[in-house]
């Protein structure tokens, strides 16, 4: 839990007192001497000290906050009382006022300002108490919403993985078991996919050059497996530059549903027609258009991740910053995602 700066650094607190007390010093030297002034100023901040100290780490915690209220306004009620004794007891009662007159007030007067005045001192101290532990609270609220976002979204990127490399696998088998040629450069391209996928989507934002790299590769591998599919497949990519980012493996949920649900095999009009915009206010675009077989469903099936937890992902990651539209025809399927980088 994150510490306010006067609990991270004890000296400004002392030197935010020291500055008080210097106040109260310079208050007092327009009507005392100075070494008066500073007697005064000391006794007088000092006794307010004592009575910040003690409701803030004593009578709050054991009384107020256990909401024993009673017993607390008492115990109050005879400390103020006795710290107004002690205030009038080690201060000159008459005091010279900026006036350059001597006013003598009556002892019940006297008594009842430092009192109230005390009184002040002990409902700011409450105040703050209550403000400093409210925004302590809020802190770890937000701390631990925060590292149970940071869970949640490596538990979907660890979904990611195994089911991308198990789709991919299952195509190698089966180029390999059909002795095709193209079953060892797919292979290469898989160890260079999983090279990116293990040393760099770690962090929470990766280079959106290499994912639009990474997005290549697994293009070309798919191309691998047929030759028609080189006519059939498309990925255009516009006004990607160096500094834009995103959050990795974003996008690999789309492709492999495209691809997974296409009708490439079966039709030699289909289609797979992807494109990547970044205009200039780094505002991505993507289109995701495939033709697919009338009688397969679009969702994922059992064991997959499914379009249900790219939408989760991205609610996580881009929450209000990005819009997602699904178009499920018949035979097409389209996904229009423009999100904020």
């Amino acid at each position: 839990m994150k510490r306010t700066a006067f609990e991270k650094f004890p000296a400004m607190t002392a030197l935010a007192w020291v500055g008080y007390w210097l106040i109260w010093v310079l208050m007092f030297s327009n009507s005392q001497q100075v070494a008066g002034a500073v007697r005064t100023a000391s006794v007088n901040v000092g006794l307010q000290v004592a009575i910040v100290y003690v409701n803030m780490l004593f009578l709050i915690p054991l009384f107020l906050e256990k909401r024993r209220y009673v017993l607390y306004g008492l115990l109050c009620f005879v400390m103020l009382v006795l710290f107004s004794k002690v205030q009038l007891t080690l201060v000159p009662a008459d005091l010279k006022l900026a006036l350059k007159r001597n006013i003598q007030y009556p002892r019940a007067f006297q008594f009842m300002r430092v009192y109230l005045f005390f009184m002040v001192v002990l409902i700011i101290s409450t105040a703050w108490k209550f403000a400093v532990d409210r925004f302590k609270n809020l802190q770890t609220q937000s701390e631990l919403s925060r590292r149970q976002m940071e869970s949640e979204l490596q538990f979907l990127k660890s979904q990611i993985n195994p089911h991308f490399l198990f789709n991919t696998l299952n195509n190698i088998y089966t180029l390999a078991y059909l002795k095709e040629d193209n079953a060892a450069p797919m292979i290469m391209k898989l160890s260079e996919l999983l090279r990116y996928m293990l040393y760099q989507c770690q962090e929470q934002w990766v280079p959106l050059p290499d994912e639009v790299a990474f997005l290549r590769n697994i293009i070309e591998m798919q191309k691998l497996k047929s030759d028609l599919f080189q006519q059939q497949i498309s990925f255009e990519v516009t006004g990607v530059g160096a500094g834009h980012r995103i959050a990795p493996l974003l996008l690999l949920t789309f492709f492999e549903n495209c691809f997974k649900h296409s009708d490439l095999d079966l039709n030699a009009h289909g289609c797979i027609r992807i494109r990547l915009d970044v205009d200039d206010p780094n505002k991505l675009y993507f289109y995701c258009f495939n033709t697919k077989r009338p009688a397969i469903p679009t969702a994922n099936e059992h064991g997959g991740i499914g379009l249900a937890n790219l939408k989760k992902r991205l609610d996580l990651t881009y929450p209000r910053r990005h819009t997602l539209e699904i178009t499920d025809n018949a035979d097409t399927f389209e996904i229009r995602l423009t999100l904020s980088l």
